[in-house]
């Protein structure tokens, strides 16, 4: 059951991450719309189990041409999906993250520079909540 928390966690964090980006991949398909990420949408606000919903997107991606689905889109952009590969440093301690503000997607934004504006939340429009390492 974790581990499906953390799947579905994964590709909600895809779809606030990319939200944009979907919803282009879903209308360059003849005949797409943005109906499978508007569920997804209504699910979060509603408070309800977004799995399905997260499932069926998933699918309608898969079944305009993208093979990975919801599964190819990294969560921070970087592909390493919290893997710390060597060469990479991990952040230190005193560090700030950036996570998703309501704790349901595994999102997360590191900022590169002092005056970066911290991204929002694809779902709420709420900013993202910062978390000291």
């Amino acid at each position: 059951m974790a581990d499906e928390r953390g799947h579905t966690a994964g590709r909600l964090a895809a779809v606030c991450g990319h939200l944009d980006e979907i919803r282009r991949d879903l209308r360059s398909v003849p005949g797409g719309d943005d109906g499978p990420v508007e569920r997804v949408l209504a699910a979060v606000r509603d408070g309800a189990d977004v799995a399905g919903a997260l499932d069926g997107l998933h699918a309608v991606l898969q079944a305009g041409g993208d093979p990975w689905g919801l599964d190819g889109y990294a969560d921070d952009g970087s592909g390493l999906r919290g893997i710390w590969p060597d060469g990479i440093a991990r952040p230190s301690p005193g560090e700030h993250v950036y996570l998703c503000p309501a704790d349901r997607c595994t999102r997360s934004w590191w900022p590169q520079r002092a005056t970066e504006p911290v991204p929002e939340c694809g779902m709420s429009g709420a900013a993202l909540r910062r978390k000291r390492l």
